[in-house]
């Protein structure tokens, strides 16, 4: 019996601690869960010299959790991720047109960077090779993206995360009880 009053004792410390243990793992999963991914999709075109900076950006910008009570928030503050989670259309701010590369040499580059001269063909930027016309950028007054498919895990194998990281410490006080 007095193990059992053992473990009501310490039991304010054991949830603070399971907050900490769970919290952390659903932390260590979402980075993991993002490490994984890939983000390619079907108009993705490999070049530049930014290739693979937006899902390094995700996964660094998962934020320590912040425990209040019960409760933990783990935060990403990389912006682009709720782009990603919730879709929506990208519109110019200061210009007429967006600017979408259409091919390697153009993947990360401005148009003022660009290396070749550049001149509008229809809906596109493109420049002269030989005899030969190539579109180095598709213009675009805007782009609706839907959102991406597993930018977030379920909950609930966040959820899971938490509760398998908590679940050794539980059964311990749960065998002090008996």
């Amino acid at each position: 019996m007095a193990d059992a009053f053992k473990v009501l004792e310490d039991l304010p410390q054991v949830q603070i601690f399971c907050m900490r243990k769970g919290s952390q793992a659903a932390y260590q999963f979402l980075k993991d869960y993002h490490s994984k991914m890939d983000w390619r999709g079907p108009h993705w075109i490999p070049g530049g010299t930014r290739s693979g900076e937006f899902a390094r950006k995700v996964v660094e910008g998962w934020q320590q959790p912040v425990i209040s009570g019960l409760s933990a928030v783990i935060d990403n503050n990389f912006g682009l991720l709720n782009w990603k989670v919730t879709g929506g259309t990208i519109s110019p701010k200061n210009v007429k047109y967006l600017t979408i590369p259409l091919i390697p040499a153009a993947k990360g580059i401005g148009v003022r960077n660009f290396g070749g001269k550049l001149f509008v063909a229809g809906k596109a930027l493109c420049q002269k090779i030989g005899d030969k016309l190539e579109a180095a950028y598709a213009l675009a007054t805007s782009v609706t993206q839907k959102p991406w498919p597993g930018a977030l895990p379920q909950t609930q194998d966040v959820h899971d995360a938490f509760e398998q990281a908590i679940e050794p410490v539980l059964s311990r006080y749960a065998e002090l009880g008996k």
